[in-house]
């Protein structure tokens, strides 16, 4: 007699099983036993009630393989499963198109109908078993409030890094009701339980029947986009949905095979250990059962080549739309079908959905991308809008670039339309005075009580922050200081320079000085000063410091409140780090002194700051005179041209980055001889419409050149 369903218990099958597979940093191709304990643990009473559920199941599988007698073919009724795909994603590749998406299904239903093209190379013992389960899962039509869906909805949503352990807010606002549909939510990554620790790649997990009360939102497929590829990646798929149809592992109730003997309380799937990635050419030496087969080519096994069901698992599959345990039986009701609309072909209106291509926050007089990403059907126009003086660069594209002139909060339109209707969507874009305080020779020396005028100081965790001291100073008598003998762990202060004009500044040098000591050899401060480009919608890290940095040659490691001597403090050249770089051709930098606590003990030491020095020796705007630098054409519609003259012969830096700084192009590196020089950019046409900058080297010295590309 086979093992019970519901006797197999879960809780220390399941530990072995996590702590297997993942800490080979494999693939682990089904984490649903990991997710059931966690949601027994978190939901008292669920375990018993999914126990009792499965015994009742068994018996009805019992039940139900006598009557079916000898001839194991498809039963007549066919259960038909709407079905809805969620993507989560944030404009990547995880935003998986729907013709993926149509192709997974047709695989599934080819794997549930035994119509696979491989499915008359299953092994002999199991081929006569592998038969069509009459079991067929469509796209919805309809959505929960009667709208017209193709049954693909694309999130822009950041849960598409899925925390499987978020049982209660991962699926709000996702998934439809369980009841009605089949939920299968395809996201970028599946982090793992608690349980798990090692640093496998989960390709998907769900809930069998039972875990959940009926029509809980949980209750759904979540699957790993890059698993959609092939048929053999699908049936992971088909896999998790023999899971949701109540059927358990070849080898058990574990996620871990290759281990032990397991059941799955199916009586023509042999008892097996199970396989992991391998595919054994030979059905001999089941040590389980001491005969010749185990089913290998079972989906339900961990193989590289799944291709069957048997009749046994078809009937607890039916038998499980059969039931009312989670709500299954109603999928298949006439009414239900009807409900979700699956045999409709008609098409629908899209639904509007873009995204900025970096943030939310930008300059005044700066641009932002934006980029379609709108779903549900064919589009046949779009048209970009905006307020407060706003202007899109190609109002009609799927892709455009927006300036924004004017500070304050700008919305963002975007009404895209079809045969069927048009759907519009609004975002709002912050947009802050970009308009440079720092725009000549500066030099802050913290002389006078208080915060400096334009500057500012963020206390993120309360507490301590950055103040203004005459304990001690680099230049003068005054510096500005954090006391972290007072600071809790992890605590953060931020202290925010003035907007600086770095393109036009006649001189480009960025120094500070500092003295820091160290509290204990163990604690781990660190000090980074970041820069931004969009008036602080986001920050790149100039310059990273940690504590045993900043102690070597200063005030060292002590436990005594710290006051540095004048041959203790130490002095920063910003302006030779690599990031530098990306800001010397900005009219609107911002820079952040950014202080983070020891995170696990807290209470270091001091750390001062004075002496910041924003001028030099080399006007970058004399530097482009004394070369002739050009760039023409400019605007362009493709390649431009970089022209220079040198005195002597040089070697040549060449480089192309985006408003924020990232590389957008292959850097050149050239040696040139003394003349007139030209340097061909974009030389491809490569670059999309909107703002770059053309920097460039020439034996250290720095450069940059604005270009637009419409």
């Amino acid at each position: 007699m086979k093992k019970q369903l519901s006797k197999i218990t879960l809780g220390v099958a399941i530990f072995a099983a996590t702590t297997g597979i993942a800490q080979e940093g494999k693939i682990q191709p089904c984490n649903t036993y990991a997710a059931m304990e966690e949601a027994f643990k978190a939901n008292p009473g669920a375990e018993k009630r999914y126990n009792a559920l499965q015994e009742e199941a068994y018996k009805q599988y019992v039940e139900a393989e006598k009557n079916k007698g000898v001839n194991k073919t498809s039963a007549a009724f066919q259960y038909t499963i709407p079905v809805v795909f969620h993507i989560l994603h944030q404009g990547g590749g995880e935003n998986v198109s729907d013709a993926t998406c149509a192709a997974a299904l047709a695989q599934m239903n080819l794997d549930y109908a035994a119509a696979s093209p491989d499915a008359n190379t299953v092994a002999a013992p199991f081929q006569s078993l592998y038969i069509n389960s009459d079991i067929k899962f469509m796209l919805a039509h309809r959505d929960p409030n009667n709208n017209c869906t193709n049954g693909i909805v694309h999130h822009l949503d950041s849960r598409t890094v899925w925390s499987q352990s978020a049982v209660s807010t991962n699926y709000t606002g996702i998934t439809w009701d369980p009841t009605k549909y089949l939920n299968i939510i395809i996201v970028k990554q599946i982090v793992p339980t608690g349980t798990v620790t090692g640093g496998g790649i989960i390709v998907g997990y769900t809930y069998k029947p039972g875990t959940w009360p009926s029509g809980a939102l949980p209750d759904a497929i979540v699957y790993n986009y890059g698993f959609l590829s092939t048929m053999t990646n699908i049936r992971s798929l088909s896999h998790e949905a023999g899971h949701w149809l109540n059927l358990t592992h070849t080898f058990g109730n574990t996620n871990n095979p290759g281990v032990v003997c397991g059941d799955d309380g199916v009586s023509d799937t042999p008892w097996t250990k199970g396989n992991f990635s391998a595919c054994p050419t030979s059905l001999s030496g089941n040590v389980c059962t001491g005969g010749p087969t185990q089913n290998v080519e079972n989906i339900m096994d961990y193989s590289s080549c799944p291709k069957n069901f048997t009749s046994g698992q078809t009937t607890v599959m039916r038998n499980a739309l059969a039931s009312a345990t989670s709500g299954r039986s109603n999928l298949s009701t006439p009414a239900n079908l009807a409900l979700t609309d699956v045999n409709s072909t008609n098409p629908c209106p899209p639904v509007a959905e873009f995204m900025s291509t970096t943030n939310y926050t930008v300059c005044s007089g700066g641009s932002l991308n934006f980029k379609d990403l709108s779903y549900n059907g064919t589009i046949s126009t779009y048209a970009w809008s905006a307020d407060n003086g706003a202007t899109p660069a190609n109002p009609t594209n799927s892709t455009t670039a927006i300036s924004f002139p004017t500070p304050g909060v700008s919305s963002v339109t975007l009404t895209v339309t079809n045969g069927q209707g048009s759907s519009t969507k609004v975002k709002t874009v912050t947009v802050l005075n970009g308009n440079a305080v720092i725009t000549g020779n500066y030099f802050e020396s913290f002389e006078n009580a208080g915060v400096p005028t334009n500057w500012s100081v963020d206390n993120v965790g309360g507490g301590v922050t950055w103040d203004q001291t005459g304990v001690a100073a680099k230049h003068g008598s005054g510096s500005f200081y954090l006391d972290g003998t007072q600071s809790s762990f992890n605590q953060v202060d931020i202290l925010t320079m003035p907007v600086m004009d770095v393109v036009n500044n006649p001189n480009n040098i960025l120094k500070f000085s500092y003295a820091y000591a160290r509290q204990s050899a163990t604690h781990a401060d660190k000090l980074v000063l970041q820069g931004s480009l969009d008036c602080g919608g986001s920050w790149i890290d100039v310059v990273s410091l940690n504590a045993s940095t900043m102690a070597s040659g200063s005030g060292g490691t002590t436990s005594t409140p710290y006051v540095p001597v004048a041959s203790e403090w130490k002095d920063v050249d910003v302006t030779s780090y690599p990031y530098w770089f990306n800001f010397a051709n900005s009219p609107s930098a911002t820079f952040r002194f950014v202080f983070t606590e020891d995170p696990m003990n807290g209470f270091g030491n001091r750390l001062f700051i004075d002496a910041v020095d924003f001028q030099g020796p080399n006007g970058l705007n004399e530097l482009a005179k004394s070369y002739k630098l050009n760039l023409f054409p400019n605007p362009s519609t493709g390649e431009t041209n970089l022209k220079f003259n040198l005195n002597d012969g040089a070697t040549v830096t060449v480089n192309v980055v985006d408003m924020l700084g990232k590389d957008v192009l292959p850097a050149t590196i050239n040696t040139y001889n003394a003349g007139e020089q030209t340097v061909t950019v974009n030389k491809n046409s490569a670059l999309s419409k909107g703002i770059y900058f053309v920097n460039i080297s020439i034996n250290g010295q720095k450069m940059s050149k604005k270009l637009v590309i419409n």
